[in-house]
C-alpha cells in the first residue's frame, strides 16, 4: 500500500527544502510488514509528510519500490536525501536518486559509533560522554583541516574506532 496526499506533494514541490528524510519501521501485532516513510522539513522546521508505504519487509526491492514511486510523486525532483545507512536504503537510495544525493543522519551513526565502542569494550577506559564528545568533534569539524586534527586524536585514543568513523563514509553525514 502507498499513500501520498496531494497538499503534502505540492507543500514539498513548492515550499519545502528540497531533502527528503526516509526511514523504515517493522510493524507487529495483527499487521505484520514494515512501514516505509519520506518527510520533509517545511520552511519553519515542521516535519511535513511526503509520503508512506506498507510493505511486507524492508527488502532492496520494496525500499526501491518505494523510493520509485515517491520520486514519481515529487515529479522526477531530485532531493537530497537522508537516512540512518539502513541496508536496504544503501541499496535503493542511489539507484533511484544517485549516490551523489544521500546523505546520513550523524544522529544514528553517533548510536551506532557507541555500540562499536561497546563491542571493544572501550567504554571502560573513557565515559560515555567523552566518547559522544570525541564522535561530535570529528562531525561537526568546519574545514578539513581540523577534521583531520580531530580524526588524528580519535586514532591515538584508538585505532579501532578512527577506522570505523573512516568506513561509515563520514564525507555524507548530515
Amino acid at each position: 500500500m502507498f499513500v501520498a496526499f496531494r497538499a503534502p506533494l505540492n507543500g514539498f514541490i513548492l515550499g519545502c527544502r528540497k531533502k527528503l528524510f526516509v526511514d523504515g519501521a517493522h510493524l507487529s501485532g495483527s499487521y505484520e510488514g514494515t512501514l516505509l516513510g519520506a518527510v520533509a522539513l517545511d520552511v519553519d522546521n515542521h516535519l511535513s509528510d511526503v509520503a508512506y508505504a506498507v510493505v511486507s519487509g524492508e527488502t532492496n526491492e520494496e525500499c526501491e519500490w518505494f523510493l520509485t514511486v515517491v520520486q514519481e510523486c515529487i515529479d522526477g525532483m531530485q532531493p537530497i536525501v537522508m537516512s540512518d545507512r539502513n541496508n536496504t536504503l544503501l541499496y535503493a537510495i542511489p539507484k533511484v536518486f544517485g549516490q551523489e544525493r544521500h546523505t546520513y543522519y550523524v544522529r544514528h551513526l553517533r548510536e551506532n559509533f557507541l555500540i562499536v565502542t561497546g563491542k571493544y569494550d572501550f567504554q571502560r577506559e573513557a565515559t560515555k560522554d567523552l566518547l559522544k564528545a570525541m564522535f561530535n568533534h570529528v562531525a561537526y569539524t568546519p574545514s578539513s583541516v581540523e577534521y583531520g586534527i580531530a580524526m588524528d586524536e580519535m586514532r591515538k585514543f584508538k585505532r579501532e574506532l578512527a577506522e570505523w568513523v573512516e568506513k561509515n563514509e563520514p564525507e555524507r553525514w548530515v
